[in-house]
């Protein structure tokens, strides 16, 4: 017979694995429906819990990004081509997704352009991509430049990834490259 926990101990939760039920949830029920509640109770946790690794809904979308980008520090651009090209090289060379990674990623970024909350609530993650873009560009350009650079190639690649999301006969890796190679090229 199980012993009910004893009050105050934390529960143990792995953040990834919420993270992941949550985008389920999202997928199944819809973002705007799934409530803080409901992911609590499909994570089999408390609400006290969930609240202690994730303060607003919009970061259970985000927890991969952040994981990438943030706890496990800015991408390393040296090594790869100056400017635009170097960026695509980059983008490009990731590792390959499996049918369910992909399947997820689609989710999550459907639900990133379809709710400007959750888009806003990734900025810390692609403020860490930009900075990291910023210095590459600083090779060849000059400050103001490097920054305008930067901001465009996240944008770009953001836009893409959430264009990709909702089409069926592009890969990412082609999607991404597409925006890029345009940027590079001048939107004119």
């Amino acid at each position: 017979m199980d012993q009910p926990r004893r009050p105050g101990r934390p529960q143990i939760a792995d953040p990834d694995r919420i993270a992941l039920e949550a985008v389920h949830l999202f997928a199944e029920r819809g973002y705007d429906a799934v409530t803080m509640d409901d992911v609590a109770a499909a994570s089999d946790i408390s609400r006290r819990t969930l609240f202690r690794y994730f303060e607003h809904k919009q970061d259970l979308v985000w927890r991969d990004f952040r994981s990438r980008f943030i706890e496990a520090g800015a991408p390393d651009y040296s090594g790869v081509a100056d400017g635009i090209d170097g960026i695509r090289e980059s983008a490009a060379g990731g590792p390959p997704m499996d049918a369910e990674e992909e399947r997820l990623l689609r989710t999550r970024m459907q639900i990133i352009g379809a709710n400007p909350d959750v888009f806003g609530a990734g900025a810390e993650a692609m403020e860490v991509l930009r900075k990291a873009m910023a210095e590459h560009f600083r090779k060849t350009l000059g400050a103001l430049e490097a920054e305008v650079a930067s901001s465009a190639a996240v944008s770009c690649m953001v836009v893409a990834a959430v264009w990709w999301a909702n089409q069926d006969e592009v890969s990412l890796a082609d999607a991404t490259d597409a925006a890029l190679v345009r940027l590079r090229d001048g939107l004119g």
